[in-house]
């Protein structure tokens, strides 16, 4: 059916698989190997047959059980196994092990540990190569756990939305971990479930080399002359050994060796090696054999990474930021208001770079984000400005996978809240790409949410949850206040290499301030004292910074002079300009827009003791959400929140040393009207 030459290439990958993943096994109990290993052992014919179909700038997904997809794809054997090894010289540089395994040159993308997590970033991908009008398709591969998961409806649905260049592989070994599919899924088909987004589907069955590469090739092919994606295949396979790890497992009783013995009777491997001329094949694996043990003895004489590297790569070097104008705000006869700084912030950057793009729930409605997208679509194009599903998760995660593709994504949530529906993705991928790749990849997203109060939000509209993301290396999260630093903080996120999570206080969106017409940034790292005095300091966070400047003027009703900062970047937080002002006050004083337990304020004074302890004696205090689920009626939400005299009453008693006073509300310090409910 085929000419020699394909049967010895196809013959070389299936041998230099298996007998890889043999060495492996032999080579793990002597704990030489540094992560947990998922063989491929039984499985090897999928990704064979996926790559041998694919060119050489295809690039492919892979999960945890990647060993044979990033071999098939030609990623480098010695980097693989310094890699499993811990070694610096890995394809990862130690910091990704067997789970995360990546060759960038071979455009092997990578792989998660987290079941179904690059379904959505290979559909980004995807999507940025039809935007850019390129021929390369995708291939996500994932195993039969993964439809188990909502990441896969909503991707499914999305690439057929958009009919992207993406071929799906489900690599169907049964078992998700321990458990058979006939346990966790009402439907043996999973072609099934991909026919319901409206593409054709096929299962391949008996773990067919040819039949994987002929069917992967055709649908290939379709893409490549401009038929609409996606397509979707189940490839039926079974794996030979334990779920993780080097041995079999039959005597944990949840499978049989009779089970197993009709697919080790197909055993691809030695299938392909009847197809090649004995002598010829004696030298491929002479060939192979050679090769593995040169890639074995290149881990273990390699280096481990130094102490140092500990520290590399959770962050990737931004361009230089032009036109930078950062502690001062340059005055300006033009006013305009939060939501214009960031309408003209984000119209300015799509002007200037035509791979920043916009997305998000309803961001080309009538409303436009309460304005914040209004006109863009009009003026860029729906392929540049679109709303989406409901899908916040793979939304996500395809936003990731633009940004490995080099777009510059802005993914827009109306509420803070709903980013809880995407945590494995901001923080199990978007967060640690960098690091466990090594600095090999960036992610230049910009993820914007809203915040606040008002109008009734209540418990699942209106958190500030932006201490969740303080937390987690590899994120950065900014909070501007003023409409200048809305507009400066925006651009400096679209021209950072990193994830930003970029904050806004919805009632902020009513301010007014001086903001410049030419392009500028605030960069991440400096906060900004906005009223100086040396009683007292208060720092406030997005909108309590208002109320801490409201705060200061009831407080010189009692000749108090507090000195007021805003932090605007929460991280990277510049510590050095509050410990300045505390050195001199020696008192602190943090309002948050969230709970103060683990939260963003209780970590600004942790910090500031720190800094000052054995140079300053002080005094310090944090507020915040009441501990309580925030409610709807106006009555308690006015109790939940801090004001300008609550805060001004703590104030008071940390520098009087005296509890009682409350300053009378005065109509010029009152809050804004929210106009709701968006």
């Amino acid at each position: 059916m085929y000419d020699s030459a394909l049967y010895e290439k196809f013959y070389r990958s299936i041998y230099l698989i298996r007998r890889t993943e043999e060495e492996i096994a032999r080579i793990y109990p002597s704990d030489k190997i540094k992560s947990p290993v998922h063989l491929s052992i039984g499985q090897e014919a999928v990704s064979v047959g996926i790559c041998e179909a694919l060119q050489a700038d295809d690039l492919v997904f892979g999960t945890y059980r990647s060993h044979a997809l990033y071999l098939a794809k030609g990623g480098n054997l010695k980097e693989m196994f310094a890699e499993l090894y811990g070694k610096a010289s890995g394809c990862a540089r130690g910091k990704g092990g067997s789970m995360h395994l990546i060759n960038l040159a071979a455009r092997v993308m990578g792989a998660s540990a987290v079941v179904g997590s690059t379904i959505p970033n290979a559909v980004g991908y995807a999507y940025a190569l039809q935007y850019r009008r390129e021929k390369q398709i995708v291939v996500s591969v994932f195993g039969d756990g993964a439809p188990d998961e909502g990441v896969f409806h909503e991707s499914m649905n999305f690439a057929a939305l958009k009919g992207l260049p993406i071929i799906f592989v489900c690599e169907n070994n049964f078992y998700a971990i321990h458990t058979h599919q006939r346990l966790r899924q009402p439907l043996d088909n999973i072609c099934d479930r991909a026919r319901s987004y409206g593409m054709p589907a096929e299962r391949i069955e008996n773990n067919d080399t040819f039949q994987i590469y002929e069917k992967i090739g055709a649908a290939a092919k379709a893409l490549r002359n401009g038929e609409k994606g996606p397509f979707f295949f189940e490839c039926m396979t079974y794996r030979w050994k334990e779920h993780v790890g080097p041995n079999e497992d039959y005597h944990l009783g949840y499978r049989t060796p009779e089970e197993a013995e009709p697919w080790i009777e197909n055993d691809q491997v030695l299938k392909l090696a009847g197809l090649v001329e004995e002598e010829r094949r004696s030298q491929i694996e002479a060939e192979v054999e050679a090769e593995i043990q040169a890639a074995i003895q290149f881990a273990e004489e390699s280096p481990f990474p130094e102490a140092a590297d500990l520290f590399t790569d959770v962050y990737k070097e931004s361009l230089a930021q032009t036109s930078v104008l950062p502690a001062v705000q340059t005055p300006s006869s033009r006013k305009i208001s939060y939501v214009e700084a960031i309408r003209e912030a984000t119209d300015q950057e799509m002007a200037r770079d035509d791979s920043t793009i916009v997305f998000g729930l309803d961001v080309d409605d009538p409303k436009a984000i309460q304005g914040t997208t209004k006109g863009l679509l009009e003026k860029y194009g729906q392929e540049r400005l679109f709303g989406t599903p409901l899908s916040e998760d793979a939304m996500t995660g395809a936003a990731i996978g633009m940004a490995l593709a080099g777009l510059r994504p802005i993914h827009i949530h109306i509420r803070m809240d709903f980013l809880m529906l995407a945590m494995n993705q901001l923080v199990n991928v978007a967060a640690k790409s960098s690091y466990m790749y090594g600095g090999q990849v960036n992610i230049p997203l910009v993820v914007r949410s809203m915040i606040g109060k008002s109008w009734g939000q209540g418990a699942q509209h209106s958190q500030g949850l932006y201490s969740f993301f303080m937390h987690v290396p590899g994120l950065k999260v900014v909070a501007p206040t003023t409409p200048y630093d809305a507009k400066g903080c925006l651009i400096a996120a679209m021209r950072d290499e990193n994830p930003v999570m970029y904050v806004e206080h919805r009632i902020l969106h009513f301010q007014k301030g001086p903001v410049p017409e030419n392009t500028y940034t605030v960069p991440p790292g400096k906060a900004r004292i906005t009223a100086f005095g040396n009683d007292v300091t208060l720092v406030g966070i997005s909108f309590m910074q208002i109320e801490c400047l409201r705060a200061r003027a009831y407080l010189q009703e009692m000749d108090i002079e507090a000195e007021v900062i805003d932090p605007i970047w929460l991280s990277p937080l510049d510590m050095d300009t509050i410990v300045d002002s505390v050195g001199r006050t020696g008192k602190l004083c943090v309002v948050d827009n969230g709970w103060t337990t683990c939260g963003a304020g209780s970590e600004i004074v942790l910090r500031a003791i720190e800094r000052l302890q054995g140079e300053r004696q002080i005094q310090v205090c944090s507020l915040g959400f009441a501990p309580v689920t925030c409610p709807t009626t106006p009555s308690l939400e006015n109790l939940f929140y801090p004001n300008g005299r609550t805060i001004a009453a703590t104030a008071y008693e940390l520098v009087k040393g005296e509890k009682g006073w409350l300053p009378e509300e005065r109509e010029d310090l009152k809050d804004l009207e929210f106009k709701g409910p968006f």
